[in-house]
């Protein structure tokens, strides 16, 4: 798999587990961190998609497995740790 597809899927899954996690645990309310949540899973979201639609016009698209690719890689585990250790402790 190409790097950039690869930060691409990062990008919309660590969007979809945020949104996810923001509907599990604060169900519908609107407490600032909540809403914080909620927005940064909405706004990686949009850049996945965003991404996903036009590869070409993308201007930082790494070109290899670096740092970058990694640290989403990294960012995608963490998110789904957090998300189940709050599911098990609900």
């Amino acid at each position: 798999m190409r790097a950039a597809r690869f930060v691409t899927l990062c990008f919309v899954y660590s969007g979809s587990v945020f949104v996810a996690q923001y509907a599990t645990v604060y169900g519908v309310s609107f407490e600032t961190a909540g809403l914080a949540q909620l927005g940064v899973g909405l706004s990686l979201l949009a850049v996945g998609l965003f991404r996903l639609r036009r590869p070409e016009q993308e201007d930082e698209t790494p070109a290899e497995y670096g740092p970058f690719a990694y640290a989403m890689a990294t960012l995608s585990v963490f998110v789904t740790l957090v998300l189940l250790g709050q599911i098990l402790l609900l």
